[in-house]
């Protein structure tokens, strides 16, 4: 059931048990939760566990996704608020632009 992995995925993600967490979000297609906020969330969470390991391309795309699936889910979301000025204090190479766009409709200054 995708719900019980996306669950998994954050219950690692709170223990700081990014593998763990990674892991979890591979056994499931995002697109097959059906709640639509859900599925942000879950992203969110996927990009918290790649967060953990430092992995900023990741953390960016899947940011965008969630944004782009869910805006209001993105905007309102805390960890993924803190995830994005950290991306624009370290931006991935060569995304200073994409992530100063997600910045901005998020509410952040870029």
């Amino acid at each position: 059931m995708p719900v019980l992995a996306a669950h998994a995925t954050t219950l690692a993600t709170e223990l700081g048990r990014d593998g763990e967490a990674l892991t979890a979000a591979d056994t499931i297609d995002p697109t097959d939760i059906v709640s639509v906020p859900r599925r942000a969330r879950h992203l969110i969470e996927v990009a918290r566990a790649h967060h953990g390991r430092g992995d900023t391309a990741a953390v960016l795309a899947l940011l965008r996704t969630s944004y782009d699936t869910a805006p209001e889910t993105a905007l309102y979301n805390g960890y993924a608020r803190d995830m994005a000025r950290t991306l624009l204090r370290r931006p991935p190479a060569g995304a200073r632009a994409e992530v100063r766009d997600l910045a901005a409709a998020l509410g952040l200054a870029a």
